[in-house]
């Protein structure tokens, strides 16, 4: 889940820094059945207090819980379905 880009070929360092991934969100499409999920990079999950990592936590399943929701619609709308149809 962590992820670090490397500057494309040719690009000087200084224009395009290394990046890490420190928190995702997936949401994947298996026939009618979507599903979200999120992750967190590990060491940050470590270095967070308890009531850190809850609240993080609680925000986090909200923020996955509107983008599956979003994604089912989407795809409604553009499947001609009606919405509602698929889970999240």
């Amino acid at each position: 889940m962590a992820e670090r880009s490397s500057p494309p070929p040719g690009a000087h360092p200084q224009e395009a820094p290394n990046t890490i991934q420190l928190i995702n969100v997936v949401v994947v499409r298996e026939g009618e059945m979507v599903s979200s999920r999120w992750g967190i990079h590990p060491q940050l999950k470590r270095d967070l207090a308890p009531p850190e990592w809850e609240e993080l936590n609680d925000h986090m399943n909200r923020v996955v819980a509107l983008v599956g929701s979003k994604f089912v619609q989407q795809l409604s709308k553009h499947e001609g379905n009606a919405p509602g149809h698929g889970t999240a």
